[in-house]
């Protein structure tokens, strides 16, 4: 019988072959997945109807914590600590664990830092003990609302629900924190317990796109010494991304983050491919330092015009404004706003993370002046503008346009104005050296007999006073070295303001630094000078015999013939700036000779 299978099949193969069917298909390698003990670890908040009245505003709003992963964000670790309040206190932190935890989570986020450098990310982490009258790690999912949103009290966050409570806390700490975005991971001591879990199984679960992420500090079967995946991939659903191993249940089509992309490395359908990722198993695509496209794209990790910009960041401005005709003996207004255009999301909840940088302004072609904003500096994704153009007698065209974080650049908004009964402009002059080594400087001043002057570097003037015009004004720049912009305007006997000049002066207060040897090439005698400046450029050297005797200045060559015969020389190099480097020694280079053995 068992020779009469076999000799069946060969016969099935052998005519299977004759007739062109393949049927020894070689199969391609795949990801092979290990059992993960993670299980529905990513959650959705049950409601977020506040969220419609922001849907078309780019600027984040609070339920908008994390919206895409890119930029600066802020997380606050919160170690919740039972004070026995409600139930028994049975877990104490201890500072040696809350400091190896606080390691292990830097090292988690600064893993997402290495992986995406398009998305430019910097962590701004802080923590803090957090007490609780519940003891946590005794609860499960279904009463967390407990000592979560006794926590947030604790902290001074108080609303109707604990999920408005954690949205108000990211927020704060957004706002505190000057950061794009902010989330909490609240870290629950399981230090004892038999499983390192809560009591309906849990270790570590996050909501998707935020408010909040928790973590046991076992990591349930991990450990501790895991923590660090773990955390990874609760923070990959922080800002939108699934899961994707098979017990998740996760459909290849289903749609997350601010792109809305479908979860196509979803284990649980065969959605046909079975890339390693964070986001389908935590240790060992940690360690190979592994995400599929899927999971990126549910982040924001998206370049669809391969520009170098991720698509959320990659944005425009645009302004709106309403320019007032001026009455006789009047200046002309502008008001309106400047704001980015977030990039699409299918989801209809916009976003941007790229701030207005800058409104500037021109008169009849000149050059760009900057327009200050409304509450007087420009940190926000949409700014209010309201000034008066400082416009003198004659018909005008003036020019307005907005640049963002990434330096994009608002389409042109013109306008045409006549102004008349306010006199024609005075006659106003300043300059000021390009480069200085000395923090004063002087600015040179033309202006009629009464005027004022403002001087700052704010383009605002707020913290700048009105001072007699003189012919001189002693400056003194912000104590940083490198490239200055300085504004100057004047003000008329009448109280007019003329509109800013714009300077740029270097400050450079580091001499050049580097070395000089003597070599000997054809009988001749060369100085050979490897050196380099911080700030400007080398332009002169003195070459002596004598390091307490200068030579002359001459202009600075790195490889100079040299008519002086001696076995050490001294040069001193010079800046643009006027800097001087104390002497640096030549010696001559002898030839080292290597003897050769000869068998």
């Amino acid at each position: 019988m068992g020779f009469s299978v076999k000799l069946t099949l060969v016969c099935v193969l052998l005519i299977a072959f004759l007739l062109g069917y393949n049927i020894f298909t070689v199969v391609p390698s795949i990801y092979a997945q290990p059992a993960s003990p993670l299980s529905s670890d990513a959650l959705r908040v049950p409601v977020r109807t506040r969220v419609a009245a922001y849907a078309d505003d780019a600027v984040p709003n609070e339920y908008q914590p994390s919206a895409f992963l890119a930029g600066n964000v802020a997380v606050q670790v919160v170690f919740v600590e039972s004070n026995g309040q409600y139930e028994p206190s049975t877990h104490d932190w201890t500072s040696s664990q809350m400091a190896q935890i606080r390691q292990r989570i830097s090292t988690a986020l600064q893993w997402w830092a290495a992986r995406l450098p398009q998305a430019q990310l910097h962590f701004d982490i802080t923590s803090q003990v957090v007490p609780s009258g519940y003891e946590p790690v005794t609860h499960d999912l279904s009463t967390e609302s407990l000592w979560v949103g006794d926590a947030l009290q604790h902290m001074g966050i108080n609303a109707p629900n604990y999920f408005d409570q954690a949205y108000a806390a990211d927020e704060a700490l957004r706002r505190e924190r000057k950061a794009d975005w902010a989330t909490h991971i609240f870290v629950v001591n399981s230090t004892g317990t038999a499983t390192g879990r809560f009591a309906d199984g849990h270790f570590a679960y996050a909501y998707i796109n935020g408010p909040f992420m928790v973590i046991t500090s076992d990591a349930g079967p991990y450990g501790t010494s895991q923590l660090s995946p773990i955390v990874a991939h609760e923070f990959g659903h922080i800002f939108g991304a699934v899961d994707q191993y098979a017990a998740a249940a996760v459909p290849c089509t289903e749609q997350s983050g601010y792109l809305a992309v479908p979860t196509t490395n979803s284990q649980a359908n065969n959605c046909g491919t079975q890339y390693n990722s964070i986001m389908l198993d935590p240790i060992g695509a940690y360690a190979a330092n592994a995400i599929d496209a899927s999971a990126l794209g549910q982040l924001g990790y998206r370049d669809s015009n391969s520009n170098g910009l991720l698509d959320p960041i990659d944005t425009t401005p645009l302004l709106q404004l309403q320019l007032s005709q001026a009455t006789s003996g009047a200046r002309p207004l502008v008001s309106g706003q400047a704001f980015d255009q977030a990039y699409p999301s299918p989801g209809g909840d916009l976003a941007s993370i790229n701030t207005i940088t800058k409104v500037e302004y021109r008169i009849d072609g000149g050059a760009w002046l900057p327009l200050p904003t409304a509450d007087g500096v420009y940190d926000a994704v949409s700014e209010k503008l309201n000034a008066t153009l400082p416009l003198y007698d004659g018909p005008h065209n003036v020019a307005f346009r907005a640049t963002n974080r990434i330096g994009a650049i608002s389409p042109i908004v013109s306008y045409n104005v006549a102004v008349s009964g306010i006199g024609a402009a005075p006659s106003y002059q300043v300059s000021a050296p390009t480069m200085s080594n000395t923090q004063h400087m002087m600015l040179a001043l033309n202006a009629p007999a009464g005027a004022g002057v403002q001087v700052s570097e704010n383009p605002a003037f707020t913290d700048a006073s009105w001072v007699p015009a003189s012919a001189s004004l002693d400056w003194a720049l912000s104590n940083l070295d490198g490239e200055h912009t300085v504004y100057v305007r004047f003000r008329d006997t009448a109280g007019l303001e003329s509109p800013p000049f714009v300077l740029t002066t270097m400050l450079d207060r580091t001499p050049p630094a580097g070395r000089a040897m003597l070599l000997k090439r054809s009988n001749s005698l060369w100085l050979e000078i490897q050196a380099q400046d911080s700030e400007s450029q080398i332009d002169a050297m003195q070459i002596s015999l004598d390091p307490n005797t200068a030579g002359s200045w001459q202009p600075f060559q790195p490889s100079t013939l040299v008519s002086l015969q001696a076995n050490t020389m001294y040069v001193r190099l010079r800046d643009a700036a006027g800097n001087v480097s104390p002497p640096m020694s030549a010696m001559l280079e002898m030839p080292v000779w290597v003897p050769i053995a000869v068998r």
